[in-house]
């Protein structure tokens, strides 16, 4: 180690070393007069040494030390996949997978001895030249052989066109088309229409298609190659119920927003299409018809955005809104403090849970081993209750209605839960809602149903009484309005229960007391005949079904048709629904109109006047950006409310009865709800009005509402005529290519989607039920039309040795440290035994 390369970590405490230094030195001279001239002179040397030893260690010396690595390429790697011809040429041979193989070239140029180059050989083109492009992108020069080229033969190439997936309107941008090998014609178009300059500009919103066309001197195509982009709509939405001032002011917040204002009976499904968020009044939403509201629950589901405000919640009776409003709301509205007589009680469902959850359902499952039984040869037990279970959730799916429309409204207000059974319980799902990846995950779950083996006495593994009572306890904590319980088995209850003076008519009776509806099922030949164990399986039917003609047992013929069972009770259960609605809805009518009658009004929203300082949640810090000021500012009056649960509570205001919701935030189904508890009107924003970043609050709350309107452009890889590939797909999922000419069924091979025929050449979008994500681009494989990279290789030189990379760092020089201390403790003895000698 050389002297020089010793540095001092701390040189900014130099002063203090130097100060330090000199009461050292003074501290060393300061030897008493008993010694001898000659004996202070020796002890005062070795003692300025020692102490001199003990503040060099103090300096924390440190030491420059240098690393060398060295970059050796060595010589060729050869790729031989399936159907190679290679030549005779030296170099290294790897018959393995492209993967396989572009992971080892990975590995190697971490080390010493990357290759200088690569090569691949092999006798499908696209495989190539795939291979090829992987190891480009590691940039190590690599070179494609099959059939039709070779490197003394090369083609001009389009190798990738670098142009941006989206833009804003307006937003400029840049077009640039790679290309290799020898010089040739190229053609760029913009839908059909000649691509000029270097900068472009597109302010229609929309999807435009890139085309590049390279040509030889005859004019002969030898390349086509494009690229889509879309150009972002600008939001789009609309106002319910806010008058000018109020569209003027949410104009101001979204400038970059297209809102036009609507009346509450003209928000139907034609002005809910293509919408980006809706803005509606409270009072609005109570004046709009049922079936609208409906639509609107349905837009919300579907992925849409729902800005509620409290204007006119004065005028605003809670128990009296429309069903589908109520279920949007994320808060729960409160009546004023008037309440009407006793004996005129409100019409309202319970709150809670009840106001958006119509129906649920659960459906309990026989997992027994003799479930394994054949119905027929194609046909198991266990697979008709599957197949129950699956297309009541289908109908489901539809809202209850064979006619209805996939993912509607009304299937984000029913609950499903799943449970199979033997000796003891197992919940396959929920209670929850159903989308479109739960009812896979419901479906798979049920095809790997398992046995655990356990048996009791007399050989019985099935336990009908406890699993009944588990799926009672769960749906007795449900609060929907309908609530039903579909349980199928295929034989008789355990022998135990009846000993121990256990009765399923208890269950039952349970059930009745709790508002539970019951239909059992029983399939198999346990059930026919007149033995005692034909007679115990009836009763137990019999016994659990409320009421007691919803207990079936099909004749052994049609035992393979009993799942039609289950969706004759779902879809009773949806009816039940249905019937309560209609009756609430007549008996509303009928009281409104005796309170006209009277010259009464129903106690309205609870709307408090005041003066509330308004706080901010940590999600409300998350979401907008900002912090309160500092006083808080104050609301001038508030729509009294509790959150209901699942809400997001952004903005608090503080009042005589502690922290009411003021800025709520909540999911429905798909899409999102935001409810802001006063009005919109200066006079009711109070100080809020001088807060710097509250309109920035409502831009933030209106995007965060906005759905995705770009569809996930990541999902979609290259598109050939023999298909496409996709990197994340979902297996029970239904696959279309959308071109100008229409829809193309796809199906899906692993990670490649593909159709009997080739696929057209050109744009084209891919769909995934129904749903758009990606664009793609169909093109002939041409020479070098795998190459994926917008660079041009093809004059990349081989990897050569790098001078060494010489890399300095510093660490503690613990060496010469540890000479030093052993200095010191030399030093220190040998200074005492000097003055004690003399």
């Amino acid at each position: 180690m050389a002297l020089g390369d010793i540095n001092f970590a701390s040189p900014q405490y130099l002063p203090y070393v130097l100060a330090a230094g000199v009461v050292i030195v003074a501290a060393a001279l300061a030897l008493g007069r008993r010694h001898g001239g000659r004996s202070r002179a020796l002890a005062a040397t070795l003692r300025l040494c020692a102490l001199g030893v003990l503040g060099v260690v103090l300096l924390a010396p440190i030491v420059n030390v240098k690393s060398e690595s060295l970059f050796e390429p060595s010589g060729t790697w050869r790729l031989l996949l399936q159907g190679a011809d290679a030549d005779s040429a030296q170099a290294t041979d790897f018959a393995e997978t492209p993967d396989e193989f572009v992971s080892r070239v990975r590995d190697a140029l971490t080390g010493q001895h990357p290759p200088a180059r690569c090569e691949i050989y092999g006798a499908d083109a696209r495989q190539v030249l795939a291979a090829r492009d992987a190891v480009l992108a590691l940039g190590v020069p690599c070179e494609a052989r099959y059939p039709g080229i070779s490197a003394d033969s090369p083609e001009p190439v389009i190798t990738g066109i670098d142009a941006p997936l989206t833009v804003r309107p307006g937003e400029p941008f840049r077009v640039n088309v790679q290309r290799a090998g020898p010089a040739a014609q190229l053609e760029v178009t913009l839908n059909g229409e000649p691509v000029e300059g270097d900068e472009l500009r597109l302010s229609t919103p929309g999807r435009y298609v890139l085309e590049a066309v390279l040509r030889d001197a005859s004019g002969r195509e030898i390349q086509r190659a494009g690229h889509v982009l879309r150009v972002g709509d600008a939001p789009a939405g609309i106002s319910v119920g806010l008058d000018a001032k109020g569209l003027a002011r949410l104009r101001e917040l979204a400038p970059d927003a297209i809102v036009r204002a609507l009346e509450p009976a003209a928000v139907d499904a034609a002005a809910l299409v293509d919408l980006h968020f809706v803005v509606a009044t409270i009072d609005a939403l109570n004046r709009m018809p049922r079936q609208n509201a409906e639509g609107l629950a349905a837009y919300v589901a579907d992925g849409g955005g729902l800005f509620i405000t409290g204007d006119g919640a004065k005028y605003v009776a809670p128990e009296y809104l429309p069903d589908p409003v109520r279920a949007l709301l994320p808060v729960a509205l409160k009546n004023e403090g008037k309440q009407p007589p006793p004996e005129d009680p409100p019409v309202v469902l319970d709150e809670g849970l009840a106001e958006i959850t119509k129906v649920s359902i659960c459906y309990v499952l026989d997992a027994s081993r003799s479930m394994e039984v054949s119905v027929r040869p194609d046909l198991t037990r266990w697979q008709v209750a599957t197949k129950g279970v699956t297309e009541s959730i289908k109908l489901i799916r539809k809202g209850g209605r064979e006619d209805g429309a996939e993912g509607s409204a009304s299937v984000f207000d029913t609950r499903v839960a799943v449970m199979s059974f033997t000796l003891k319980q197992k919940w396959i799902y929920g209670p929850l809602e159903i989308t479109r990846q739960n009812a896979a995950q419901i479906e798979q779950q049920l095809r790997e149903r398992g046995d655990d083996g356990e048996f009791a006495e007399l050989g019985f593994n099935t336990d009908i009484y406890a699993a009944t009572q588990e799926a009672l306890r769960v749906m007795e904590t449900e609060k929907a309005a309908v609530r039903v319980i579909v349980l199928l088995t295929d034989g008789a209850d355990r022998p135990q229960h009846d000993l121990e003076g256990r009765r399923h008519s208890e269950l039952r009776d349970r059930a009745v007391k709790a508002g539970i509806t019951i239909y059992t099922i029983g399939i198999g030949d346990d059930f026919v005949g007149d033995g005692g164990l034909a007679l115990s399986a009836r009763r137990v039917i019999n016994d659990l079904a409320n009421p007691s003609d919803y207990a079936y047992i099909p004749s052994p013929q049609d035992v393979d048709k009993a799942h039609v069972l289950f969706v004759r009770a779902t879809e009773t259960a949806f009816r039940t629904f249905d019937k309560k609605k209609e009756d609430l809805e007549i008996e509303r009518k009928r009281r409104l109109e005796e309170m006209k009658a009277k010259g009464e009004e129903p106690p309205m929203i609870d709307v408090l006047p005041g003066v509330f300082p308004v706080s901010m949640s940590l999600f409300g810090s998350q979401l907008f950006g900002s912090a309160m000021p500092d006083p808080e500012p104050k609301l001038a009056w508030l729509a009294r409310n509790d959150a209901r649960d699942g809400a997001a509570v952004a903005l608090f205001a503080t009042t005589d009865d502690g922290a009411v919701p003021a800025l709520a935030f909540r999911g429905y189904g798909l899409g999102r709800v935001a409810f802001w508890g006063a009005g919109t009107e200066l006079e009711a924003l109070g100080e809020l009005t001088g807060w710097a970043d509250f309109p920035g609050v409502f831009a933030a709350s209106l995007r965060w509402l906005m759905p995705a309107s770009e569809p996930d452009l990541r999902l979609v890889a290259g598109a050939t005529p023999d298909g496409i590939r996709l990197l994340d797909p979902l297996p029970d999922a239904r696959y279309t290519l959308r071109t100008q000419s229409g829809e193309i069924e796809l199906k899906l091979d692993g990670s490649k989607l593909s159709s009997d025929a080739a696929l057209p050449g050109g744009a084209a979008e891919v769909l995934e039920n129904g749903v758009s994500i990606g664009d793609v681009f169909v093109a002939e494989a041409a020479a070098g039309q795998g190459r994926a990279f917008a660079a041009d290789y093809s004059m990349q030189p081989v990897l050569k040795s790098r001078p060494p990379e010489v890399t300095t760092f510093k660490r503690e020089a613990l060496t010469p440290i540890l000479y030093l201390v052993t200095a010191f403790l030399l030093l220190m003895p040998i200074e005492r035994l000097t003055r004690r000698r003399s």
